[in-house]
């Protein structure tokens, strides 16, 4: 147990994406669009930008995510993340049938790493971050972003 460990909601991030295309034990998301908003900071992403999920022997998903942001002072910020998703064939079943899951029902966590030149969000540098989602379904993903302090 890491004692005293804090977060703060850093922001939330809305994604759009398409249906996977499936290779091997891959699942190939193209990300169609998608912002970021939170206290003091804006941005909209940019493409190309996807989600190259590994699916694990016992169905499982690592994510391995990659974009980049336009934010509000016209400057970029890099983002990858990788994740776990503890899928199974009814969370399957109810995204395929276009339903939403929630992230109180699934475990479907993230850590972004972010990188940027912006002078305005240089703190997007400066921390490690972790992702919780909140829906996902419908061809829409959200997820909250909070810096670990």
């Amino acid at each position: 147990m890491i004692e005293n460990v804090k977060t703060e909601y850093a922001m939330t991030l809305v994604g759009e994406i398409n249906a996977p295309v499936a290779i091997n034990n891959r699942l190939i998301f193209n990300v169609l669009r998608g912002n970021f908003e939170g206290p003091g900071i804006t941005g909209e992403m940019q493409q190309p930008a996807g989600d190259w999920i590994q699916v694990m022997p016992n169905g499982h998903w690592r994510l391995d995510v990659r974009f980049t942001i336009l934010l509000d002072d016209g400057n970029h910020a890099y983002v990858n993340y990788s994740g776990v998703v503890h899928m199974n064939e009814s969370f399957q079943a109810r995204i395929g049938a276009g339903e939403t899951i929630t992230g109180d029902e699934i475990y479907f966590r993230s850590a972004p790493y972010i990188e940027t030149n912006s002078e305005k969000y240089a703190w997007l540098n400066e921390y490690v971050f972790i992702g919780k989602l909140r829906t996902f379904g419908g061809g829409k993903v959200i997820y909250d972003i909070f810096k670990v302090l």
